[in-house]
């Protein structure tokens, strides 16, 4: 079967090809556009399609549209309700649905030759949790699916056996642990459903002084599920301007909202550990792009394992989606690697460094070329293969430098035009990671 998987309404539009159960390519639409995050969430946006990544990924497998069996959509409208029922401000919604049901038209315009009766419509937190549970090498774990909101939800909870899910619960708009996080992230200059991650490195500069106010709004139901509604944040510290300094009490901000986030998460994680008894967990939503919450769940939560859906976010529907309807009619195989992007072949690459004038020379032993340029300090754009799946590097997209020397830190975010307070990832050897 034939299945290509979009992600459109929202952000971060993307492009998934599974043929014959197997993951042949997936990519995010920024990658071609060079726009980040494909577009902005705004209903108005809601129509445009990852055109540029679908005929990428069709490319890849020698396919026309006319030739797929499947076009399946991570959305369905049917499950929408209008936002003012939801409990959303957000008036301009009833387009971003009437977009959503248009979508096998607008993809047919797209993609000529594509037969519209073929676009299939799958729920929006199913593709997140197929993105996880179906992609993941365990056929059996439980899936925690996390994110801002899909069609009348923000949170899925269930379980995978052999690679069938059962739904074990389900949270209801208004109450969104990604909108919690979001109205934060606007609240301190940065901007809303692309920046959480700032608030993420921001917080471990500061203390959670404000947990016990946030408790109030954000916390655990007793009969299941959680509450998070809107916090009045100007009453805990004053709004900052994007293009003002942070204060210590924009970090303590930050500090308890993570810590607030982690309780949740780990209560969520709980429950479902004990209604299971999976010994892995599974995650995906764009709440799971939080390194620092999932560290905590990997260090005090029930879970003996814990696998991440590298494109945890919306772009990971694409993929989620075209495993979920595969899965209906053949066994769908795991995600072999994150390295599921465009690349380019050697003959490419010296073209394009040809063409721009770029001196180059091709050492023998690179790795060992790049080592020796590491312990001199200085910095390695390191590029190899297929790009990554998702919004992290992972080794394919990288810059490099030696973390023996004072001060790397601050030069790697100024080479990437990043905030001071932003983090970097360690690199090591595979014999060596836990």
């Amino acid at each position: 079967m034939r299945v290509l998987g979009i992600n459109a309404l929202f952000h971060d539009p993307a492009a998934a090809l599974v043929m014959d159960g197997r993951i042949v390519a997936a990519a995010e639409e920024e990658r071609f556009s060079r726009r980040k995050h494909g577009k902005r969430p705004i209903p108005f946006s809601a129509w445009e399609l990852p055109e540029l990544s679908a005929r990428w990924c069709l490319e890849q497998a020698g396919l026309t549209p006319a030739e797929l069996d499947a076009v399946a959509y991570s959305y369905d409208p049917e499950l929408a309700r209008p936002a003012d029922q939801l409990g959303l401000n957000d008036p301009w919604d009833h387009l971003r649905q009437e977009y959503a049901r248009r979508a096998p038209e607008f993809l047919a315009e797209a993609l000529p030759g594509l037969d519209p009766a073929k676009v299939r419509f799958v729920p929006h937190h199913i593709a997140h949790a197929a993105s996880a549970g179906q992609a993941s090498p365990y056929p059996d774990c439980a899936v925690l699916v996390l994110d801002g909101r899909g069609e009348c939800g923000s949170h899925l909870a269930g379980r995978y056996a052999n690679r069938e899910l059962a739904v074990l619960g389900t949270q209801s708009l208004p109450d969104s642990l990604g909108l919690f996080y979001e109205e934060l992230t606007q609240h301190l200059g940065f901007l809303r459903s692309s920046d959480e991650f700032k608030v993420m490195a921001l917080a471990s500069y500061g203390r959670p002084r404000f947990l016990d106010r946030l408790r109030e709004y954000v916390h655990l139901e007793d009969e299941g599920g959680f509450r998070a509604r809107p916090v009045p944040w100007s009453s805990l510290v004053p709004p900052r301007a994007a293009d003002a300094p942070w204060t210590q009490d924009h970090a303590d901000a930050a500090a308890s909202a993570q810590a607030c986030l982690e309780e949740v998460l780990l209560g969520l994680a709980g429950r479902l550990h004990e209604r299971t008894g999976e010994e892995t967990l599974t995650l995906a939503g764009g709440v799971a792009l939080n390194c620092v919450a999932n560290t905590r769940l990997h260090r005090d939560g029930p879970f003996r394992r814990i696998w991440v859906q590298p494109a945890a976010g919306d772009a990971g529907t694409a993929l989620g989606a075209a495993l979920h309807v595969a899965h209906q009619k053949e066994t769908v195989e795991a995600m072999p690697t994150a390295a599921l992007g465009r690349g380019w072949s050697d003959d490419e690459l010296r073209a394009w460094l040809e063409r721009a004038d770029v001196p180059y020379e091709e050492p023998a032993d690179i790795a060992d070329t790049v080592a020796d340029e590491l312990a001199r300090d200085g910095i390695v754009a390191w590029f190899q293969g297929r790009s990554e799946y998702g919004p992290r590097a992972l080794g394919h997209r990288s810059l490099l430098a030696h973390p023996g020397y004072a001060g790397n830190l601050e030069r790697l975010n100024a080479v990437k035009g990043r905030e001071e307070f932003r983090p970097v990832a360690p690199m090591v050897l595979a014999e060596r990671a836990a």
